[in-house]
């Protein structure tokens, strides 16, 4: 009797594990289907939201900048005046936009009375780029380039650009250099002329070696030459080399006082050359 009362008390024991053992599992398996549904919950949210934006509709809007604040670009488009917030908007361009620059901006949904967000900004005309077109407009070619041979008033050196090796007549080249120009040193050659004349070779009227490209005189454009003429606002130089080239300087009144016909004088200057004159900014 007694042994059949052991087995019976096991029995019992094992019955209340078993419940016990159901119990959590079933608890485990409500919290794995909450967090599940709370999971479907928020993606469905989400993705609500996102068909929500796909669903606005793309707009664009036109017109000239009136007003530059931070981020923000307040524009008018015939009279009608939009400011957007462009802190997220890609550009189509890096220049530094002014009022007068006209543009086309691409936001979603519709205008906002306060401030839109933009989400594209076309730069359709630009101060800043059209001041960068005329200042290369007005300026002579740069080439830069590692140095392959220096010969008498001849200079080789291979392209940086397409690795091709040129020859510049140097006779009137401003040379800016600290450690001297010679083969295997990296310049920047500012010149005139075709590049493909073997006749008669491209000019060059600057030389910079890599020490000196941030060196005072590398900020300064010169030429030096034998004075043939002198004004009240302009000089004439005549250069050496085998055309005896002739450049007229024009500057302020009183620039060029100084330097009498025959002497040698060395003009500062800006822009091309090549131009029937030439902007002179003074004497050096």
């Amino acid at each position: 009797m007694k042994k059949m009362y052991v087995t019976a008390a096991m029995a019992a024991a094992m019955a209340l594990m078993v419940t016990a053992c159901s119990s959590g599992s079933t608890s485990q398996t409500e919290t794995t289907a909450s967090q599940a549904a709370t999971e479907a919950a928020a993606q469905e949210t989400t993705a609500a939201q996102t068909q929500e934006t796909q669903e606005e509709e793309e707009d664009f809007f036109y017109g000239v900048i009136t007003e530059v604040q931070g981020q923000n670009l307040t524009i008018d488009d015939n009279g009608e005046i939009a400011t957007f917030d462009c802190s997220e908007a890609e550009y189509s361009d890096d220049y530094e936009l002014v009022p007068g620059d006209e543009v086309e901006v691409t936001f979603y949904g519709t205008l906002s009375e306060d401030v839109t967000k933009a989400v594209y900004v076309e730069i359709i005309a630009s101060a800043a780029q059209e001041a960068e077109e005329e200042a290369l407009a007005n300026a002579d070619p740069v080439m830069t380039g590692t140095i392959e041979k220096v010969e008498g008033t001849t200079l080789d050196l291979k392209s940086d650009e397409d690795e091709a090796v040129y020859t510049f007549d140097t006779s009137i080249a401003q040379q800016v250099s600290l450690g001297g120009i010679q083969a295997g040193v990296e310049a920047e050659i500012t010149y005139y002329g075709d590049l493909e004349d073997e006749e008669y070779l491209p000019m060059a009227t600057r030389i910079v070696t890599e020490d000196a490209y941030d060196s005072e005189d590398a900020q300064e454009y010169t030429l030096t030459g034998t004075v043939v003429e002198t004004g009240e606002d302009y000089i004439v130089l005549q250069t050496a080399d085998q055309d005896q080239s002739v450049f007229t300087f024009v500057g302020e009144a009183g620039m060029f006082d100084g330097p009498a016909q025959g002497d040698t004088a060395t003009v500062i200057y800006e822009g091309t050359l090549t131009g029937k004159t030439v902007t002179g900014l003074g004497l050096k």
